[in-house]
Protein backbone atom coordinates (compact mmCIF):
# COMPACT_ATOMS: atom_id res chain seq x y z
CA UNK A 1 0.00 0.00 0.00
CA UNK A 2 3.03 2.29 0.00
CA UNK A 3 3.48 4.69 -2.87
CA UNK A 4 5.96 7.27 -4.08
CA UNK A 5 4.41 10.06 -2.03
CA UNK A 6 4.97 8.07 1.18
CA UNK A 7 8.72 7.99 0.52
CA UNK A 8 9.08 11.76 0.27
CA UNK A 9 8.73 12.45 3.97
CA UNK A 10 9.32 15.77 5.72
CA UNK A 11 12.38 16.38 7.87
CA UNK A 12 12.04 17.46 11.50
CA UNK A 13 13.30 20.90 10.47
CA UNK A 14 10.61 21.26 7.81
CA UNK A 15 7.86 20.02 10.13
CA UNK A 16 8.83 22.45 12.89
CA UNK A 17 9.24 25.25 10.37
CA UNK A 18 5.77 24.73 8.94
CA UNK A 19 4.39 24.50 12.47
CA UNK A 20 5.92 27.88 13.26
CA UNK A 21 4.43 29.42 10.13
CA UNK A 22 0.93 28.66 11.41
CA UNK A 23 1.51 28.99 15.17
CA UNK A 24 3.32 32.32 15.30
CA UNK A 25 0.61 34.28 13.41
CA UNK A 26 -1.96 33.13 15.98
CA UNK A 27 0.34 34.34 18.78
CA UNK A 28 0.86 37.68 17.03
CA UNK A 29 -2.85 38.14 16.37
CA UNK A 30 -3.65 37.51 20.04
CA UNK A 31 -0.85 39.38 21.80
CA UNK A 32 0.09 42.12 19.31
CA UNK A 33 -2.69 42.84 16.82
CA UNK A 34 -5.61 42.47 19.23
CA UNK A 35 -4.35 45.05 21.78
CA UNK A 36 -3.60 47.48 18.93
CA UNK A 37 -7.10 47.15 17.42
CA UNK A 38 -9.23 47.27 20.57
CA UNK A 39 -8.94 51.07 21.03
CA UNK A 40 -9.69 51.86 17.39
CA UNK A 41 -12.31 49.25 16.39
CA UNK A 42 -15.83 50.12 17.41
CA UNK A 43 -17.36 46.73 18.13
CA UNK A 44 -17.35 44.02 20.76
CA UNK A 45 -13.78 42.82 21.58
CA UNK A 46 -15.00 39.23 21.79
CA UNK A 47 -16.19 39.38 18.17
CA UNK A 48 -12.97 41.09 17.10
CA UNK A 49 -10.90 38.37 18.75
CA UNK A 50 -13.00 35.63 17.15
CA UNK A 51 -12.57 37.19 13.70
CA UNK A 52 -8.81 37.44 14.18
CA UNK A 53 -8.63 33.76 15.11
CA UNK A 54 -10.64 32.90 12.01
CA UNK A 55 -8.16 34.89 9.91
CA UNK A 56 -5.38 32.82 11.44
CA UNK A 57 -7.17 29.58 10.55
CA UNK A 58 -7.88 30.79 7.01
CA UNK A 59 -4.13 31.39 6.69
CA UNK A 60 -3.64 27.68 7.49
CA UNK A 61 -5.94 26.81 4.61
CA UNK A 62 -4.07 29.13 2.25
CA UNK A 63 -0.71 27.70 3.32
CA UNK A 64 -2.01 24.15 2.89
CA UNK A 65 -3.11 24.93 -0.66
CA UNK A 66 0.28 26.48 -1.46
CA UNK A 67 2.11 23.41 -0.09
CA UNK A 68 -0.13 20.98 -1.94
CA UNK A 69 0.22 22.95 -5.17
CA UNK A 70 4.00 22.82 -4.89
CA UNK A 71 3.96 19.09 -4.20
CA UNK A 72 1.26 17.91 -6.57
CA UNK A 73 1.26 20.44 -9.38
CA UNK A 74 -2.20 20.29 -10.93
CA UNK A 75 -4.87 19.19 -8.48
CA UNK A 76 -6.79 16.04 -9.30
CA UNK A 77 -9.07 14.11 -6.99
CA UNK A 78 -6.79 11.06 -7.27
CA UNK A 79 -3.72 13.04 -6.20
CA UNK A 80 -5.50 14.83 -3.36
CA UNK A 81 -7.15 11.64 -2.13
CA UNK A 82 -3.83 9.83 -2.04
CA UNK A 83 -1.83 12.69 -0.52
CA UNK A 84 -4.37 13.64 2.18
CA UNK A 85 -5.81 10.15 2.83
CA UNK A 86 -9.28 11.35 1.77
CA UNK A 87 -10.76 7.88 1.97
CA UNK A 88 -12.68 5.88 4.54
CA UNK A 89 -10.49 4.06 7.08
CA UNK A 90 -8.59 1.10 5.64
CA UNK A 91 -7.91 -2.03 7.67
CA UNK A 92 -4.12 -2.35 8.13
CA UNK A 93 -4.16 -6.11 7.47
CA UNK A 94 -6.86 -6.67 4.87
CA UNK A 95 -6.42 -3.26 3.16
CA UNK A 96 -10.20 -3.12 2.75
CA UNK A 97 -12.49 -0.25 3.73
CA UNK A 98 -13.07 -0.52 7.48
CA UNK A 99 -15.85 1.85 8.52
CA UNK A 100 -16.02 0.27 11.97
CA UNK A 101 -12.93 2.39 12.75
CA UNK A 102 -15.22 5.41 13.04
CA UNK A 103 -16.65 3.83 16.19
CA UNK A 104 -13.19 4.00 17.76
CA UNK A 105 -13.50 7.78 17.82
CA UNK A 106 -16.13 7.52 20.57
CA UNK A 107 -13.76 7.00 23.55
CA UNK A 108 -11.68 10.01 22.50
CA UNK A 109 -14.81 12.14 22.06
CA UNK A 110 -16.08 11.05 25.48
CA UNK A 111 -12.76 11.96 27.05
CA UNK A 112 -12.91 15.42 25.48
CA UNK A 113 -16.43 16.07 26.75
CA UNK A 114 -16.39 14.48 30.17
CA UNK A 115 -12.77 14.88 31.26
CA UNK A 116 -11.06 17.66 29.30
CA UNK A 117 -14.11 19.94 29.30
CA UNK A 118 -15.18 19.08 32.84
CA UNK A 119 -12.98 21.67 34.48
CA UNK A 120 -11.02 19.04 36.44
CA UNK A 121 -7.73 20.27 35.05
CA UNK A 122 -8.32 24.01 34.92
CA UNK A 123 -6.03 24.36 37.93
CA UNK A 124 -3.07 23.78 35.58
CA UNK A 125 -3.88 26.80 33.39
CA UNK A 126 -4.75 28.83 36.47
CA UNK A 127 -1.37 28.07 38.04
CA UNK A 128 0.43 29.05 34.84
CA UNK A 129 -1.57 32.28 34.64
CA UNK A 130 -0.62 33.14 38.22
CA UNK A 131 3.05 32.56 37.47
CA UNK A 132 2.92 34.48 34.18
CA UNK A 133 0.03 36.95 34.46
CA UNK A 134 0.88 38.65 31.16
CA UNK A 135 -0.30 35.56 29.25
CA UNK A 136 -3.53 35.19 31.23
CA UNK A 137 -6.54 35.28 28.87
CA UNK A 138 -8.76 38.34 28.83
CA UNK A 139 -12.50 37.86 29.14
CA UNK A 140 -12.94 38.54 25.42
CA UNK A 141 -10.98 35.38 24.54
CA UNK A 142 -13.66 33.19 26.16
CA UNK A 143 -16.39 32.56 23.63
CA UNK A 144 -18.91 31.74 26.35
CA UNK A 145 -18.76 35.40 27.38
CA UNK A 146 -20.67 36.25 24.20
CA UNK A 147 -23.74 34.59 25.73
CA UNK A 148 -25.30 37.88 26.86
CA UNK A 149 -28.58 39.70 26.09
CA UNK A 150 -26.55 42.04 23.89
CA UNK A 151 -26.44 39.38 21.18
CA UNK A 152 -30.07 38.33 21.23
CA UNK A 153 -31.28 38.44 17.62
CA UNK A 154 -27.72 38.93 16.28
CA UNK A 155 -27.96 36.37 13.48
CA UNK A 156 -24.64 37.44 12.00
CA UNK A 157 -23.10 35.49 14.89
CA UNK A 158 -24.34 32.27 13.31
CA UNK A 159 -22.53 33.18 10.09
CA UNK A 160 -19.30 33.82 12.00
CA UNK A 161 -19.74 30.53 13.85
CA UNK A 162 -20.26 28.56 10.63
CA UNK A 163 -17.14 30.06 9.03
CA UNK A 164 -15.23 29.40 12.24
CA UNK A 165 -16.31 25.76 12.26
CA UNK A 166 -15.43 25.30 8.60
CA UNK A 167 -11.85 26.47 9.06
CA UNK A 168 -11.38 25.09 12.55
CA UNK A 169 -12.61 21.56 12.06
CA UNK A 170 -12.02 20.94 8.34
CA UNK A 171 -10.26 23.40 6.02
CA UNK A 172 -7.89 25.07 8.47
CA UNK A 173 -6.49 23.23 11.47
CA UNK A 174 -7.49 19.75 10.33
CA UNK A 175 -6.37 20.17 6.73
CA UNK A 176 -2.98 21.50 7.81
CA UNK A 177 -2.19 19.24 10.78
CA UNK A 178 -3.85 15.97 9.78
CA UNK A 179 -3.93 16.43 6.02
CA UNK A 180 -0.67 18.14 5.09
CA UNK A 181 1.63 17.30 8.02
CA UNK A 182 0.59 13.93 9.44
CA UNK A 183 1.09 11.75 6.33
CA UNK A 184 4.60 13.21 5.98
CA UNK A 185 5.79 12.81 9.58
CA UNK A 186 6.65 9.10 9.68
CA UNK A 187 10.10 9.65 8.24
CA UNK A 188 11.00 11.98 11.10
CA UNK A 189 9.12 10.36 14.01
CA UNK A 190 8.60 6.75 12.96
CA UNK A 191 5.78 4.91 14.72
CA UNK A 192 5.27 7.91 17.02
CA UNK A 193 4.26 10.25 14.20
CA UNK A 194 0.69 10.45 15.54
CA UNK A 195 1.93 11.45 19.01
CA UNK A 196 4.30 14.08 17.63
CA UNK A 197 1.45 15.45 15.53
CA UNK A 198 -0.79 15.72 18.61
CA UNK A 199 1.90 17.53 20.58
CA UNK A 200 2.54 19.95 17.72
CA UNK A 201 -1.18 20.58 17.40
CA UNK A 202 -1.47 21.35 21.10
CA UNK A 203 1.63 23.55 21.04
CA UNK A 204 0.26 25.47 18.07
CA UNK A 205 -2.28 27.05 20.46
CA UNK A 206 0.12 29.83 21.42
CA UNK A 207 -2.89 32.14 21.47
CA UNK A 208 -4.09 30.04 24.44
CA UNK A 209 -0.62 29.38 25.76
CA UNK A 210 -1.51 28.61 29.37
CA UNK A 211 -3.89 25.86 28.21
CA UNK A 212 -1.30 24.00 26.12
CA UNK A 213 -0.52 21.39 28.83
CA UNK A 214 -4.20 20.42 28.91
CA UNK A 215 -4.41 20.43 25.11
CA UNK A 216 -1.45 18.03 24.90
CA UNK A 217 -3.36 15.36 26.80
CA UNK A 218 -6.51 15.90 24.79
CA UNK A 219 -4.80 16.15 21.39
CA UNK A 220 -2.26 13.37 21.83
CA UNK A 221 -4.45 10.67 20.29
CA UNK A 222 -6.13 12.87 17.69
CA UNK A 223 -4.08 11.50 14.82
CA UNK A 224 -3.72 7.90 16.04
CA UNK A 225 -6.70 6.52 14.14
CA UNK A 226 -5.75 8.53 11.05
CA UNK A 227 -2.34 6.85 10.93
CA UNK A 228 -3.52 3.38 11.88
CA UNK A 229 -6.27 3.36 9.26
CA UNK A 230 -4.71 5.80 6.74
CA UNK A 231 -7.70 8.09 6.65
CA UNK A 232 -8.14 11.84 7.10
CA UNK A 233 -11.64 11.54 8.52
CA UNK A 234 -11.43 10.05 12.06
CA UNK A 235 -9.92 13.20 13.54
CA UNK A 236 -12.38 15.37 11.63
CA UNK A 237 -15.10 13.45 13.48
CA UNK A 238 -13.32 13.74 16.85
CA UNK A 239 -12.46 17.42 16.53
CA UNK A 240 -15.61 18.36 14.64
CA UNK A 241 -17.98 17.19 17.38
CA UNK A 242 -17.02 20.43 19.15
CA UNK A 243 -18.89 22.28 16.41
CA UNK A 244 -22.20 20.91 17.71
CA UNK A 245 -21.89 22.52 21.13
CA UNK A 246 -20.54 25.74 19.60
CA UNK A 247 -23.41 26.12 17.14
CA UNK A 248 -26.02 25.21 19.75
CA UNK A 249 -24.53 27.75 22.15
CA UNK A 250 -24.54 30.47 19.51
CA UNK A 251 -28.15 29.69 18.58
CA UNK A 252 -29.15 29.79 22.24
CA UNK A 253 -27.51 33.20 22.63
CA UNK A 254 -29.18 34.56 19.50
CA UNK A 255 -32.59 33.26 20.56
CA UNK A 256 -32.19 34.65 24.07
CA UNK A 257 -32.21 31.30 25.84
CA UNK A 258 -29.09 32.10 27.88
Amino acid sequence: MHNEMDVKQYSVFKIVGLWAVVALPMFILRFVVMPLLIPIVNFHPGILYWLLMIIGMIWQFVLSIIILKCELGHFTWKKLKQRLWLNHPIHPKTFKIYKLAYAFTIPIILYAFFIESSGLFTFIAEAINRLFPFIAPHDYTQIQNLATPEFEGAWYLLGIALVSCLFNYLLGEELFFRGVLLPKMKGAFGKWDWAANGILFAAYHLHKISEIPLFIVGSLFYGYLNVKYRSFWPTVVIHGVEAISLLLGVLAAILGFL
